[in-house]
């Protein structure tokens, strides 16, 4: 059973109330009602709801201006969407102006309250995640600050470990599904297949030939990324001025043009907004090579999440640098696999024919070769930027380790 996402309802009208809890009730939310200010601030302190839907007009001394000014006072304030009457839009723009996310016109329109709630939970998800994302960056940093010593020590045990880890990959990538093995396991099947009478041929089925140019295939898509990774390190890279808002909106195309292999097991991609104020902010790409990575940070994600979960992309600007972080839960496809990526290997996964999972998903159409991440490396290298792979723990839900998310962060120079 699904948990119930909290949303705090300010309204001092009972038919109002009545309405609104009607509409949301078959809803996956868990609805408060608050009547005034006192009772609002009181409830959210307890529980932390996400997302707040506030009547402007309230009896009494405070008014749902005053709710809103509170709320955005609080270290995680909530996403707000802000209820008056049609006579009201001078208080909206206010309000939007403070920190409100959202307004809904009375008389309420069920659909309406519907989207505008829905939307709201969506930007409250976002807001969460960049907000875990900077306070684990900010962990790793003081954790690697304090155990840095301690990492050179272990570091010549863990070599064999890791060389154990990388040539077992490579072994399985070599052995298990189309190309390599298969294609061995084929042509050495020929030679015990009938020959012609005059004895210069062999007799093959036709389903042997298909099966033979199908891995053949694959043997040209894992040539064709050694060609692309020769052409990376081995001439001039271009890059073209562009502006963030163009590359918000490639990746937005990205997601659109993925979500076929999104629906293979009812995944929902999500793009973060990208304030206006941003769009403008320049940096240097290559397009064709920049459009690769990404849409094999998202596949890859798509490949190890659960059924029916979200992909989140963050679209950051820091003033010198751009952040764009690829989000999704870690699945564990069999008993017995890994969850997520060890800390020890979140660099090796980089290294050609690396992978944590044995696991082959063909239907994504993609190398199962273990190079989509060394290809991503090399592109982001060449963009004169960095990507490492973390883990983000969800702090709402406290330190337990299983409800960590695993994020690759992209950093590229403004």
């Amino acid at each position: 059973m699904s948990t119930r996402e909290p949303i705090l309802i300010i309204e001092d009208d009972s038919v109002q109330r009545e309405l609104i809890e009607r509409i949301l009730s078959d809803l996956p939310y868990a609805l408060t009602f608050a009547e005034s200010k006192d009772e609002a601030i009181e409830a959210f302190d307890k529980i932390g709801h996400h997302v707040v839907l506030c009547d402007i007009h309230l009896r009494g001394n405070s008014s749902g201006v005053d709710v809103l000014k509170s709320l955005m006072e609080k270290p995680n304030p909530p996403v707000v969407v802000m209820q008056t009457v049609e006579g009201g839009i001078r208080q909206i723009i206010q309000c939007l102006r403070m920190g409100a996310y959202d307004y809904i016109i009375k008389p309420i329109v069920p659909e309406g309250l519907r989207q505008v709630v829905k939307t709201a939970f969506t930007e409250a998800h976002k807001i969460s995640y960049l907000r875990d994302a900077e306070m684990e960056r900010t962990r790793q940093l003081e954790t690697q600050q304090a155990t840095q010593r301690i990492a050179q020590n272990l570091m010549r045990r863990q070599n064999d470990k890791v060389a154990r880890a990388l040539f077992g990959n490579i072994y399985t990538s070599f052995t298990q599904g189309k190309g390599i093995g298969a294609l061995a396991t084929l042509l050495s099947m020929l030679a015990g297949l009938p020959k012609t009478d005059d004895g210069k041929n062999f007799i093959v089925p036709v389903d042997t030939i298909e099966l033979i140019l199908e891995n053949e295939k694959s043997l040209t898509q894992m040539v064709s990324v050694f060609g692309e990774l020769k052409e990376l390190v081995s001439q001039d890279f271009a890059l073209f001025d562009v502006t963030l808002g163009e590359f918000h909106e490639i990746i937005k195309t990205i997601a659109q043009d993925i979500k076929p292999l999104a629906e293979l097991k009812r995944h929902e991609i999500i793009i973060s907004n990208l304030p206006p104020r941003f769009a403008g902010k320049r940096l240097k790409l290559n397009w064709e090579f920049m459009r690769k990575a990404i849409w094999e940070l998202l596949v890859n994600a798509l490949k190890f999440s659960p059924p029916e979960s979200t992909v989140t992309v963050l679209i950051e600007y820091l003033h010198t640098r751009i952040l764009v972080t690829v989000i999704n839960k870690p699945y564990a496809a069999h008993k017995g696999e890994t969850l997520g990526i060890p800390e020890e290997f979140r660099r090796l996964i980089f290294e050609p024919f690396f992978r944590i999972s044995r696991t082959l998903n063909e239907d994504y159409q993609t190398l199962e070769y273990g190079l989509g991440l060394t290809l991503v490396d090399k592109i982001i290298q060449m963009h004169k930027g960095s990507i490492r792979c973390t883990a983000i723990r969800d702090f709402e839900s406290g330190n337990d380790t299983k409800n960590d998310l695993i994020a690759f962060e992209i950093e590229l120079p403004t």
